[in-house]
């Protein structure tokens, strides 16, 4: 058998008899690596990206973890009004409802920033975005009707003409 080119096949170790290069260190045994290296970079966003990284240190350290303290707000969070929302945007007026349930929901996130004055805004906001919503939707089902209730009149005035 020869290769493509025309050369001899090449020349494979019989099968179970495989050598690994003499550079490798023999099979079962650990080489530690050389004082002063360390395979794993210890960067703070390498700590950070990947759940399982675990630092490498000398003998006789000891990890220290800092826990920090739960946050504690001083003021009560001011209502995000997204329950109105959603009802605003299914039951309503849906273009302006998109944006209540928007608006009550950067209320949650400012809240939970610590950014208090944010979250009264984006609530206030969200408030009156429903609102606004809740009289649009009100308005629309009443022209509508009015709309429906004058053409049914012409109708039924017609059919009587005939």
């Amino acid at each position: 058998m020869s290769s493509e080119k025309g050369g001899p096949p090449p020349s494979y170790p019989p099968q179970g008899q495989y050598q690994p290069p003499p550079s490798y260190p023999p099979q079962g045994q650990y080489q530690p690596p050389p004082p002063g290296y360390n395979s794993v970079p210890t960067a703070p966003m390498y700590q950070t990206e990947h759940p399982h990284f675990q630092p490498q240190m000398a003998p006789g350290q000891t990890q220290i973890h800092v826990v920090p303290p739960p946050q504690t707000f001083s003021e009560p969070p001011p209502p995000d009004f997204m329950n109105r929302a959603i009802f605003t945007t299914i039951c309503c007026f849906w273009p302006v409802g998109i944006f209540a349930i928007m608006k009550a929901s950067e209320a949650k996130n400012a809240y939970a920033r610590g950014d208090f004055q944010g979250a009264r805004s984006s609530s206030n906001s969200a408030r009156q975005l429903s609102n606004i919503a809740i009289f649009a939707g009100v308005a629309s089902i009443v022209v509508s009707m009015i709309i429906v209730g004058v053409y049914v009149g012409l109708v039924m005035t017609n059919m009587r003409s005939y």
